[in-house]
């Protein structure tokens, strides 16, 4: 990490729609981890379209604002270091959310110096990676976002508007994303999660099937059955079987 680098604040904004913030500048540099909503953000003399998963590092001394599209949630950091420390001005969070986890830990952490400088210097090493790193388009990371979501989700009744919604776009923008670049479309995607765990469900428990139905967002025994023939054509009872006597 670099000598200089010291966290001097951190901390969580939301705005509702409209309610933009003005053009401002800081001494330190400013990392900010969009959560929710669709923001745009001119930075000196760039504009970048930030959604959930995008990074925006700002060197000290420049202006910026950001323009509430659809209203927003974001995690701040103020941190001292170099203007020449060597960090995208733009970057994207990957499957894991492995930076987000980084962010909400150095904002939630307000008692042990040390556990920030670590997290911080995790931060920092996760940081310049990815300046080595091409960054995914706005689209790319709209749908590694959505599938994060799933992931999270998809025991919950899910529905592919509320995604949408969450991520601060129409759903037919996201229809067209996925499509473009998975081939597929959300609903598709998020039924292969199910599915995915459903039948993990199945061969390897003994939950009775409307307790995986349950589990794994099915409406009924009869839509679970249903999709487990489909993708596999045999009902949940055969898999099941199959998966005894092989264990024999």
């Amino acid at each position: 990490m670099h000598k200089s680098l010291r966290l001097l604040g951190a901390g969580v904004h939301t705005a509702a729609p409209g309610k933009n913030y003005p053009l401002h500048a800081h001494t330190s540099w400013e990392l900010v981890y969009y959560v929710r909503g669709r923001i745009t953000c001119p930075v000196g003399e760039e504009t970048y379209a930030a959604t959930p998963g995008t990074v925006l590092l700002t060197p000290p001394s420049t202006w910026h604002a950001e323009q509430s599209r659809t209203g927003y949630a974001n995690r701040f950091l103020q941190v001292d270091a170099a203007a020449t420390h060597p960090w995208p001005r733009l970057c994207y969070d990957d499957a894991d959310h492995t930076l987000g986890r980084v962010f909400d830990a150095l904002v939630r952490e307000n008692d042990s110096d040390e556990l920030r400088a670590l997290l911080l210097s995790e931060l920092d090493l996760r940081l310049r990676r990815s300046a080595a790193t091409p960054p995914t388009t706005p689209a790319e990371q709209l749908v590694i976002e959505a599938e994060r979501i799933f992931e999270e989700r998809f025991a919950g009744g899910l529905r592919i508007n509320t995604v949408a919604a969450d991520l601060g776009i129409s759903p037919s923008g996201l229809r067209a994303a996925f499509t473009r670049l998975r081939s597929t479309s959300p609903q598709a995607a998020l039924q292969a999660v199910r599915l995915r765990h459903a039948l993990s469900h199945i061969r390897n428990s003994t939950l009775p099937l409307q307790a995986i139905a349950e589990l794994t967002g099915y409406h009924s025994v009869s839509h679970l059955t249903r999709h487990i023939k489909a993708a596999t054509g045999s009902p949940p009872g055969a898999l099941r079987r199959a998966e005894f006597v092989l264990e024999q």
